[in-house]
């Protein structure tokens, strides 16, 4: 693992408290987004890139701030692989184009580490923290990976800087790296906030920039909160909570099984978004827990218990199907979000998955089956912690498959190859040089096309191979060879022609897709041509000889590769 999937650092400078989204309108902030573009951003929540969540959630964000604001952009991980110097200003801090900000954003490729400490130091230097009021807002689903230490780093900001202030919204994180990430608001006196998806995430950002009130020094104990729900509610699914409570400066109310211990959280929704909230169920089965949680204090306020009944599924399907196939699999059940189908060998681990399709479309849904054949086993696994919630046997036969074609062929001509196969999506038909490594392919056509097929050999004679191609793995189904013959051309033109005028040229060769007849200067390089006549228009042809006087020559180029297979001298004479 890089380390944390996300990590977003917004950092304020102003003579004022941090402002709301409203007071930026008169008091307009100078604000840089720091975003981490590290390969783990490609990790997924309920089948969504955590990069496309956080492009989505950056997009609305910049949309509702006020005009006048100024906001710069900072991306780090995004240019190479295991560099904890990956840090880069993107965007300078200015009037802020919201709609060019974000085609900034959306072209960051995650590839590279998550350099949390230095993003935050960076983030405040960026802003002359030591000369002016400073605050920042990292968003990040993990603990540090580039050996820095972010409590140290935090007290030394504080200590330096005029203000400064950092708040830390924990993006999905593992319940044990939370504590790696407390410190930095603890020791800048800013606020721990958490997200599990697009929701919450643009909820704690909202939080984060919304203004503090005036904390007198001594915080009096918040008021109780009182919740109601549905005595029961089925694994997973999405339900109404009423609550009444303080609605603090992030309070959440959150579920969990009965019993876990005071602080700790599961599904959750903040309580900015008003009562009713609807809260998604945990997946675990039995006796549950809703708690109202205090932001500020972690305290809970108020809870009452609800039970969480099991989710009823079932799946129907052939005993057996041809292997890498497309299974129709019908199934009943709560179909909850990130929930899917998915069909994998019979001895595969219950967290693991192979090709599926999510239960959120119309029964029966059509899985990809695996390439190996023999026992397997179609499950249908919850979207909330990947959960085998219910399976049956399905039988894998093997893929038969039977190729017809020509023992020779002309190089670069279209081969017909009848063929038998499965069929399968993305399978296709390929011709190769014989010495061509495993899962790689040349020109080719999908079987989807029917039989025969058409293909292009090869523009190099010599022994090759045709190839029926799995698009699942790229294995090699069937195979079959081919004696690719190199292509007989001849050319013939006058000796002499004027600059500029027409020159016929009689020819013969094969004619293939492509291919043309040109002439040119005789020192051009042999990858560059001139005027030009395609060969499909049959022989002779006529070309315009280049403008300028002096030895030429006239080539017969193939269309695959730009190959000269022929050429014969012409010498070009000035024109009048």
């Amino acid at each position: 693992m890089l380390g944390k999937i996300l990590s977003l650092v917004i950092a304020c400078t102003g003579a004022a408290a941090t402002p709301s989204l409203a007071q930026l309108s008169t008091e307009p902030g100078r604000t840089i987004i720091v975003l981490d573009a590290s390969g783990s951003m490609w990790g997924q929540i309920e089948g969504r890139a955590k990069i496309e969540i956080a492009r989505e959630v950056i997009a609305q964000f910049v949309r509702d701030l006020p005009p006048g604001t100024e906001l710069g952009l900072v991306a780090y991980g995004h240019r190479q692989k295991g560099d904890c110097a990956d840090i880069e200003l993107v965007v300078k801090p200015g009037a802020l184009d919201a709609a060019a900000f974000q085609k900034v954003v959306d072209g960051l490729m995650p590839i590279g580490m998550t350099p949390l400490t230095d993003a935050v130091v960076f983030a405040a230097e960026a802003l002359a923290y030591t000369e002016v009021k400073a605050t920042v807002i990292l968003v990040t689903d993990g603990k540090e990976t580039c050996d820095r230490d972010p409590c140290e780093a935090a007290r030394a900001l504080e200590k330096a800087g005029i203000d400064f202030t950092a708040h830390v919204i924990a993006f999905d994180v593992a319940m044990e790296d939370l504590a790696s990430l407390e410190c930095l608001p603890k020791e800048t006196g800013g606020m721990f906030l958490t997200a599990d998806d697009a929701s919450t995430l643009g909820d704690a950002l909202n939080i984060a920039v919304e203004t503090a009130p005036e904390e007198p020094e001594e915080l009096p104990e918040p008021d109780p909160a009182t919740i109601r729900a549905p005595e029961t509610v089925t694994a997973g699914s999405v339900f109404e909570v009423t609550w009444e409570g303080p609605d603090d400066r992030a309070d959440f109310i959150t579920i969990v099984l009965k019993g876990a211990k005071e602080g700790e959280w599961g599904k959750y929704v903040y309580t900015r978004t008003g009562s009713p909230a609807e809260l998604t169920a945990i997946i675990e089965p039995g006796a549950a827990e809703i708690r109202y949680i205090h932001g500020r204090t972690r305290k809970t306020l108020g809870r009452a218990e609800i039970v969480i009944v099991p989710a009823e599924v079932a799946l129907k399907a052939p005993a057996e199907a041809v292997a890498g196939s497309s299974v129709q699999v019908g199934w009943t059940g709560p179909g909850n979000a990130g929930d899917f189908i998915t069909i994998v060998k019979k001895e595969a681990d219950d967290d693991t998955w192979a090709q599926f399709a999510y239960a959120h479309a119309v029964s029966p849904v059509g899985v990809i089956a695996p390439l190996e054949h023999g026992e397997a086993e179609i499950r249908y696994l919850a979207g909330q912690d990947r959960r085998v919630l219910a399976r049956i046997p399905i039988e894998l036969t093997e893929a038969s498959v039977i190729l017809r074609a020509p023992e020779k062929a002309v190089a670069g001509s279209t081969v017909k190859v009848e063929w038998t196969g499965p069929d399968n999506q993305g399978d296709f038909i390929t011709i190769v040089p014989k010495d061509t490594e495993e899962k790689k392919w040349a020109k080719y056509t999908y079987t989807r096309a029917g039989s025969p097929a058409e293909i292009e050999a090869p523009i190099e004679p010599g022994a090759a191979e045709i190839r029926y191609i799995a698009g699942q793995g790229r294995e090699t189904l069937a195979r079959t060879p081919l004696e690719v013959e190199a292509a007989v051309v001849s050319l013939e033109a006058p000796g002499e022609a004027i600059a500029g005028e027409p020159v016929e040229v009689t020819w013969t060769g094969p004619a293939n897709s492509g291919d043309f007849i040109t002439i040119v200067p005789r020192d051009l390089d042999e990858k560059t041509w001139g005027k030009l006549a395609y060969a499909t228009a049959g022989s002779p042809s006529k070309i315009q000889a280049p403008v300028e006087a002096g030895e030429g020559e006239i080539r017969y180029h193939a269309g695959q590769n730009r190959k000269i297979l022929a050429r014969i001298p012409i010498k070009i004479l000035p024109g009048e």
